[in-house]
């Protein structure tokens, strides 16, 4: 009998008989009867401690089949077996979406409710064929998501961000709405695959995003110690173009990145630091923003800024950074190359007492501006300030997805 059973409860299960075993369930109700002895009472101190790195994996794991032998299925280890699995997706991974997640043509996963559960495949939404058991097997889901990444659910953190590695395959992004802000009354999961096998260049031209031609534009500009800031709208490819761009980012370059969700990567050993937010909300009254995280770049010895995502005040220390020499990369949410200029001027504006012209001659230090939709560049130019007009204008070097010549 395992160890984990105490006295009185290796009496109690030795004295079931065959009869009394429940080897008449399916395998679907004894998982789910498994999963419930195991993650209530007093037998989640054993799972913690797991989690914790204070009992080993392998050994706890071998606890749990031991108790769904002794229980259900007596030596049919195949069904064991399964049923094992079925414990361990829970516990481990993502339960019923396992497979959604393993699918390589999905990106996007949303759950509303227990009945509705929509992915995004190939670019576009469909109804996914799963659904949880009940509204309570959903929200012991939610609370099992929270418990294994560490992050607090509670009305006062009502809306939470955070991105889990633990998958061999994919970087998961996760944003929820709680129940308290959701008009069904049920919290909102919303999960985002980025591949942990980055794509390069080739690949990229490959599937259709850029031409070889534009590559070499890309990395001669590298090379020549420019920066670029990418846009378009969301689930574009922004993300997926700036961790290519940052593998022929010169060697001899340090570089600082920085970023909300953690997606952004170095595939190979180079002077290369990862750095995330930290947003006082809710009940976390810590707070170390993206705009704070530049200013602090600028006191190290940095070659290059990184900045995940600009939406808002972070705008202004970007600009200051690129300003004073800095190579910067960052991604924003625009319609074309000139409308990204327009909206880093505006989230600028809103916190600063300068003006258009103050801000649009600082963002001439931010050279090169690519548009990306729907996983295509469409428009690269350069932008050049325009000491008479008091502008910025741009002189495009890829237009409607061909290279200008």
């Amino acid at each position: 009998m395992s160890k984990f059973f105490s006295q009185a409860e290796e009496q109690k299960q030795s004295e079931i008989t065959n009869q009394e075993k429940e080897y008449a369930l399916p395998e679907k109700e004894i998982t789910d009867k498994v999963i419930g002895y195991f993650t209530s009472g007093n037998n989640v101190a054993r799972l913690n401690m797991v989690e914790r790195g204070n009992l080993d994996k392998e050994k706890f794991a071998e606890e749990v089949k031991a108790y769904i032998r002794n229980r259900y299925t007596s030596d049919d280890d195949e069904s064991t077996a399964r049923i094992y699995k079925g414990f361990s997706s829970f516990i481990w991974g993502y339960y019923i979406l396992d497979p959604l997640i393993d699918d390589p043509d999905i990106s996007d996963i949303v759950i509303y409710d227990a009945d509705r559960v929509y992915v995004k495949k190939l670019g576009i939404r469909y109804k996914a064929d799963i659904v949880f058991k009940d509204e309570s097997d959903y929200e012991r889901f939610v609370e099992r998501c929270s418990l294994r990444n560490h992050v607090s659910l509670s009305m006062n953190n009502s809306v939470q961000k955070w991105t889990d590695w633990s998958n061999d395959k994919y970087i998961l992004r996760f944003t929820a709405v709680t129940k308290l802000l959701a008009s069904n009354r049920t919290t909102t999961i919303q999960m985002r695959k980025h591949p942990k096998q980055k794509k390069d260049f080739d690949t990229l031209i490959a599937e259709g995003m850029l031409t070889d031609e534009m590559a070499e534009i890309i990395k001669q500009k590298q090379a020549a110690g420019e920066g670029f800031l990418i846009c378009g709208k969301n689930a574009g490819g922004k993300t997926t173009l700036i961790n290519s761009m940052i593998e022929t980012i010169p060697e001899q370059y340090s570089i600082f990145c920085v970023q909300e969700a953690e997606e952004l990567f170095s595939a190979k050993e180079r002077n290369f630091g990862g750095y995330h937010i930290i947003d006082g909300r809710g009940e976390n009254k810590i707070n170390y923003s993206l705009g704070d995280m530049v200013t602090a770049a600028q006191t190290m010895d940095i070659d290059v800024i990184i900045l995940g995502e600009i939406k808002g005040a972070e705008a202004r220390q970007f600009l200051s950074a690129a300003h004073t020499g800095a190579i910067c990369y960052a991604s924003t949410h625009a319609e074309s190359v000139e409308d990204a200029y327009i909206r880093l001027c505006d989230y600028t504006r809103r916190v600063s007492d300068m003006t258009n012209e103050e801000i649009l001659y600082m963002l001439k230090s931010l050279k090169n501006v690519i548009f990306i939709r729907k996983y295509r560049l469409i428009e690269m130019a350069e932008c050049i300030w325009n000491p008479d007009k008091k502008c910025l204008d741009f002189k495009y070097l890829c237009k409607d997805g061909k290279v200008v010549h």
